[in-house]
């Protein structure tokens, strides 16, 4: 059975836009957690197979190219597919394409699964297995390099504030898209505005619950052509996330 690809076709709604009325980078990776949720139920392995089994997905990681972010009523197609797994962990991709069927953005990803009542990670299942096709060749088919992201020391540009209800999701846990936009909250007015995000790589560390506070630390390196932000969001001693952000001074469309 070849790997299961899937594709899902969007409209670029205004809630989803930023002020330059683009795709804004969170409702981005909105998209791809909404992809891969979709394909999984398509399958017959989404959230009933997973709640049936006290399982959870859990994010780990992202390597994000972005080529250039679709307009408001753009229609864009993004495909999915898990490209092969190691024990405890899948690595999926996603594809962005246009009206042209340009490729405008992809992405890499790391996901494991955690039993929700021991809290420990299991084995990717004999059902997931099969869903998505997976063979004992495809893991060299594409080999995912993520990039490492430092620890900082020492930064530009620092912030806290307590979690609102509005940034949890079902599990009562932090949604993943909301660390990216975190992150965004600290970087320069000049550089959000006259630059553009061209790539971002997060490490998820560890999770936070609703009315806790997080504390926002950024190091700024402006080079030439691109600036690039290392970010890292904690609470008290725990790191919750780094994240590295790259904005191109390529004029926006």
């Amino acid at each position: 059975m070849p790997l299961m690809k899937t594709t899902q076709h969007y409209d670029v709604l205004s809630f989803y836009t930023d002020y330059k009325n683009r795709l804004s980078p969170q409702s981005l990776i909105g998209i791809f957690q909404d992809a891969a949720t979709n394909q999984s139920s398509f399958l017959g392995v989404g959230f009933s197979y997973m709640q049936a089994n006290h399982l959870i997905w859990v994010l780990l990681k992202y390597n994000i190219e972005i080529f250039r972010l679709p307009h408001f009523q753009e229609k864009i197609r993004v495909v999915t597919f898990p490209m092969y797994y190691e024990r405890f962990y899948v690595y999926r991709k996603f594809e962005v394409y246009d009206e042209r069927n340009n490729l405008i953005a992809y992405a890499y990803s790391t996901w494991t699964i955690v039993d929700v009542n021991t809290k420990k990670l299991c084995r990717i299942t004999s059902d997931l297995i099969k869903a998505y096709g997976f063979t004992t060749k495809d893991r060299f088919s594409e080999k995912i390099n993520f990039n490492p992201i430092p620890k900082l020391d020492s930064c530009d540009v620092e912030t806290s504030f307590k979690i609102r209800y509005m940034d949890i999701d079902n599990n009562l846990h932090v949604n993943n898209t909301k660390y990216l936009a975190w992150a965004i909250e600290t970087v320069p007015y000049e550089i959000v505005t006259k630059r553009d995000l061209t790539h971002v790589d997060i490490i998820y560390r560890k999770e936070i619950q609703y009315g806790h506070t997080v504390n926002i630390q950024s190091k700024i390196n402006t080079y030439e052509d691109k600036t690039e932000i290392i970010h890292m969001i904690t609470h008290e001693n725990d790191l919750l996330c780094q994240l590295k952000t790259i904005w191109s001074s390529k004029p926006s469309e």
